[in-house]
């Protein structure tokens, strides 16, 4: 049996289509993992920026419920090969240990062009930021009811 030439041309099409499925599922996999694994360290922040061709980026940074980074890892390369990795500094500085409010500070500071570089990280502290203040306030809000249910002396009302 001899195939045509659109015959050929649509197999390797197929062929390509194909293994894009498969690499995309085998980067969904990755990234489940990746947050599984981040989910361990405390709270998580996720953050990406789209790229054009190659510098496209998603981070999830991990921090405690005082905004100190207990880990941070990375997606970026090319296509559907590329998979996350551990992610020790950032901008000279280490992540690890330091505090989330520290990189946002610096996000101020820096011009548009900068910023948008690495847009990914800045979304995901600001991601951490507006969380560990919801928690923060929820936490108000709980004194509050214990106030109302207990009475001002701390006696339990029933």
């Amino acid at each position: 049996m001899k195939l045509s030439g659109i015959s050929v041309a649509l197999l390797i099409l197929l062929l390509l289509l194909i293994m894009q499925s498969i690499g995309g599922y085998l980067q969904i996999q990755d990234y489940r993992k990746a947050v599984r694994r981040m989910r361990q360290l405390g709270n998580i922040g996720m953050g990406q920026k789209r790229g054009k061709v190659l510098n496209g980026h998603v981070a999830i940074v991990a921090c405690d419920s005082k905004g100190i980074i207990t880990g941070c890892e990375v997606l970026d390369g090319i296509g559907v090969l590329s998979r996350f990795h551990k992610k020790e500094t950032f901008m000279g500085q280490p992540l690890v240990g330091s505090s989330i409010y520290t990189f946002l500070d610096i996000a101020e500071g820096l011009d548009k062009k900068e910023w948008k570089r690495f847009q990914g990280y800045f979304r995901a502290f600001e991601a951490l930021e507006v969380r560990l203040d919801d928690s923060r306030e929820l936490t108000r809000e709980q004194e509050a009811f214990m106030e109302t249910k207990r009475g001002k002396a701390g006696k339990k009302l029933r």
